[in-house]
């Protein structure tokens, strides 16, 4: 019996962690064009870019400022270090 009772707690915490992950990936981000970030970047404007690839791609070569944050393992981690005003970019 207490085998079948946890089977059904990791069956209900399963069901509940895929809920989540479904809400955190099912929205859509929005997508910025080339030129308007170009825009936004010439013009000083508050934009903070992720260059998402690996630290050896990243290392090879960036947008100049871009911060490193591969993903999805350092993005799940250091997330809540970004800043909470300005654009965000994700490349």
């Amino acid at each position: 019996m207490k085998r079948l009772n946890k089977a059904i707690v990791w069956a209900i915490v399963l069901f509940l962690y895929s809920q989540l992950l479904v809400q955190i990936f099912a929205a859509e981000p929005e997508r910025i064009a080339l030129a308007e970030l170009k825009r936004l970047l010439d013009a000083k404007a508050n934009v903070t870019l992720i260059d998402v690839r690996s630290q050896i791609d990243y290392n090879v070569g960036h947008i100049p400022g871009a911060i490193s944050m591969s993903f999805p393992d350092e993005i799940e981690s250091r997330h809540q270090t970004l800043p909470a005003n300005g654009l965000i970019v994700l490349y």
